[in-house]
């Protein structure tokens, strides 16, 4: 069934047979992120826009983490790299 055809409630089920249970998976992302956003501050070349695309590779890294076999988080890891890349090459804070 695709997305459309489903009730929110049927979505969030299908998404946490894909990526684990939603509150530990936020919780797990969450802490990682603080911990970004504290590296971040200490460093000279902290860029936001840089920063956010770096933490929806985390994003995907502890989906991953959870079920290894949905592909999908491994293409997205690699684009949301792509678009910490290009964020790096112009400051946009």
């Amino acid at each position: 069934m695709q997305d459309h055809e489903m009730t929110d409630e049927q979505i969030l089920i299908d998404r946490e047979s894909k990526y684990g249970p939603p509150k530990e998976c936020f919780k797990t992302w969450g802490h990682i992120c603080k911990l970004m956003d504290e590296y971040a501050a200490e460093s000279p070349f902290e860029n936001k826009a840089q920063l956010s695309a770096l933490k929806m590779v985390a994003l995907k890294l502890v989906r991953s983490v959870w079920n290894p076999n949905i592909e999908d988080n491994y293409k997205d890891g690699r684009n949301y790299f792509t678009i910490a890349e290009i964020c790096s090459e112009v400051k946009n804070d």
